[in-house]
């Protein structure tokens, strides 16, 4: 294969480019992964450097493992031989050597993530801190901060800066004397060995003629000192970046590291790669529109040698379920047409938006993966939440007590628990009746920590009889501890984002069964959420994308829907009062519209339930910078939108478009089907009704059908 073949001009330069240092920056969709394995191929035929004089740098193994692939293919050696490698990976690779000259041995072992908050936890408890008040896993966070840049030390403040200073000390010596290092120590350590060894840093300067650094963007602050550590004297440093997706400062990617590589490396030959391969003119024009709107950025402008393309869809619902609706059936009637699952994509921009998707594709049958991310009713807050609903109706539920009786902790040991339930079993008690009389088998204090515990949950019964579901839920979250205990989470904000999201679907379901009394209600809609949560989509082979946009981030799908884009859900209103943020923010949107190749979506809804309440949000600023040339609005914005109509006709065209909804509602009741009714199916003969939740039945029919699923309005069943 010839090495330029089907290069276009400026991806040629930036393989011929070699010497010196050279930013290309790559758009989305350019072929950048092409342009840096094409380039290392040249500099071993074409310029005869030997491969090991050639250093590749990237973020993730499976990045480095396609260009070690793509490599191989290009020239035939054996890719493992080569120093094409994640960041983490290159410095084990280097310590392996060298470490000892640090007072380390060489059999060194590398600790996880995980490890490190157990050991942190630890050396806490050792030295009688409060691991509520000092909570590990934020702890950990402060201390590789610190680890990594000791004056970060001086902005904490007291009591936790002292804390933070013992603990960093503890846990550095910790690693020392156990001969273990942790993934920030692999790039400290390399650092320091290169600073404190002159000889050594020029050996690696020598042996790395050529360094090539993937995804420039993302780097940090350490990974930015470690890069220019390993350059020697040559400069020849080739990076490949696009600071229009640059989208991980919350993991410390560092966007400034393009100017400081321009200050540092004032020579540098800079190649703009706009070329994309990936979308129609239309997304790529609207994504320039909308990217152009940052200040901190390279100008730059893709375009594409494909077609215009379809101009984008813009929906906007009446409400977030019929946005959900909405996309559920275009899916579907594609699908029929010859599409495959696989090519579409919904991205949004918090986890929580799942929730809804879900939902109705289970209800409709779509496949779908939930990528980078667990189902929405499998989240450990949204059972966690569901344990404590189950055991508040059914205080005899030793499944849902074991879950929640030390969530958040209460001072209630697992010995505790296991007393107390041998103590049920052994005098044939249920579970309440163990405790009102758990004296007999545990000492006092234990003792009444459970009943403190039992007579919690029976206050949480009457605020169910009394109270709305909104108020409820604030009760039960508030009283039991478990906000209180997610305020000391890291990934605190984002599980209180769901349990929020779950507050919504109890609103929505609480008008669907108002006939019924509260604790009848809530026995359906635990019943509903058990249902859902039975759904897997593991190992589905075709399949709806539902993801983040930041898990987006390097895929492309033939359809993409970018969903609830409006004020508060996407950019968050959090993010309102920092440019900084927003800008962040902006760069999103950008990725989630490149992301698509042939055909975008773009949808919102006129109200949605928000956190248990109602609200009305306006469309998001970023959706406001496409020009209206590349957009055809479907949906209530086509009745009321950007078009400047009369204000009655527009009232009088929604007060036709929700009768004409509510008349679709209404025909969709049709069977009138109960638990235990008797029913015959077109297909599958008769059947029992074993269950309803919502507008699906669960029904038992005869050998060999077995029990089904199914939409309880279908025409093919009939009530007998």
């Amino acid at each position: 294969m010839k090495i330029l073949e089907n290069l276009n001009e400026k991806q040629r330069e930036a393989v011929l480019k070699t010497e010196g240092p050279v930013m290309a920056i790559a758009g989305a969709g350019s072929g950048k992964t092409s342009v840096l394995t094409r380039r290392i191929a040249h500099l071993i035929f074409d310029k005869s450097i030997p491969y090991q004089n050639i250093l590749a740098i990237t973020f993730t193994n499976k990045a480095a493992n396609e260009m070690k692939e793509r490599v191989e293919t290009l020239t035939g050696i054996y890719a493992k031989d080569m120093w094409i490698s994640t960041f983490h990976s290159m410095c084990s690779r280097i310590l392996r050597k060298h470490i000892e000259q640090l007072g380390y041995k060489k059999t060194f072992q590398i600790i996880d993530d995980q490890d490190t908050e157990q050991l942190i936890k630890s050396l806490l408890k050792k030295n009688n801190y409060d691991i509520k008040m000092f909570n590990p896993r934020q702890l950990k966070s402060l201390i590789l901060k610190t680890k990594a840049n000791p004056d970060y030390l001086e902005g904490i403040e007291e009591p936790v800066k002292s804390v933070v200073k013992e603990i960093t000390s503890k846990y550095t010596n910790y690693l020392f004397e156990s001969n273990l290092v942790d993934f920030d120590d692999l790039l400290l350590l390399t650092i320091r060995l290169f600073k404190e060894n002159t000889q050594l840093k020029k050996y690696y300067n020598d042996l790395f003629k050529y360094v090539l650094v993937d995804e420039f963007q993302d780097t940090n602050n350490v990974q930015y000192t470690l890069v220019k550590e390993l350059v020697g004297a040559h400069n020849n440093l080739f990076i490949v970046g696009d600071e229009d997706q640059s989208i991980y400062a919350f993991r410390g990617a560092n966007i400034e590291n393009i100017n400081k590589f321009k200050k540092d490396f004032p020579d540098y030959h800079i190649i703009l790669l706009e070329q994309n391969y990936r979308s129609t003119n239309v997304i790529l024009q609207a994504a320039n529109s909308v990217i152009k709107n940052n200040r901190s950025r390279i100008e730059k402008s893709l375009y594409s040698t494909k077609k215009d393309g379809e101009k984008i869809t813009y929906y906007k619902g009446v409400t977030a379920r019929d946005e959900v609706e909405y996309i559920a059936t275009t899916i579907r009637k594609k699908v029929r047409k010859g599409y495959d699952y696989n090519d579409f994509a919904i991205l949004y921009r918090s986890n929580a938006t799942s929730r809804q998707f879900e939902e109705v594709f289970m209800q409709k049958q779509i496949p779908y993966r939930i990528k980078g991310n667990t189902s929405f009713f499998k989240r450990k807050e949204i059972k966690d939440f569901t344990a404590y609903l189950r055991f508040i109706i059914n205080p005899n539920d030793v499944f849902s007590f074991m879950r929640i009786v030390r969530v958040p902790r209460r001072g209630i040991g697992q010995k505790t628990i296991e007393k107390l339930i041998d103590y049920a079993a052994e005098n044939d008690l249920l579970l309440d009746e163990a405790i009102n009389s758990s004296e007999n088998c545990l000492s006092t204090r234990r003792s009444n920590k459970l009943k403190d515990f039992s007579h919690l949950i029976e206050t949480f019964k009457e605020d169910l009889s009394n109270l709305s579901f909104n108020e409820f839920v604030d009760q039960v979250l508030d009283k039991s501890g478990y906000v209180t205990m997610l305020k000391k989470d890291d990934k605190g904000d984002v599980r209180y984002e769901n349990l929020m999201e779950f507050k919504s679907y109890l609103a929505e379901n609480e008008t669907l069964y108002k006939k019924l009394d509260k604790e009848e209600m809530l026995v359906y809609i635990l019943e509903d959420v058990s249902l859902k949560s039975e759904e897997t989509a593991e190992d589905i082979e075709d399949a709806v994308s539902l993801m983040t946009l930041h898990s987006a981030k390097g895929l492309e799908f033939k359809e993409v829907f970018l969903v609830t884009v409006e004020m508060n859900m996407f950019p968050l209103g959090r993010s309102m009062s920092d440019p900084r943020e927003i800008e962040e923010e902006r760069r999103l949107m950008y990725v989630g519209m490149t992301r698509a190749k042939d055909k975008l979506y773009i949808t919102n809804a006129n109200m949605r339930q928000t956190w248990g309440e109602t609200r009305h949000n306006l469309d998001s600023p970023f959706f406001l910078e496409i020009p209206k040339e590349y957009i055809e609005e479907e949906g209530y914005n086509k009745l009321i939108s950007r078009s400047t109509q009369p204000k009655v006709n527009a009232n009088s065209k929604r007060k036709t478009f929700l009768n004409k909804r509510k008349s679709n509602l209404d025909d969709y009741e049709e069977n009138d089907l109960n638990k235990g009714d008797k029913v015959s199916h077109a297909k599958f003969g008769d059947g029992v009704v074993i269950s309803i939740v919502g507008d699906q039945c669960v029904i038992a029919f005869k050998k060999p059908h077995g029990i089904k699923k199914l939409m309880k309005n279908h025409p093919s069943i009939k009530k007998k």
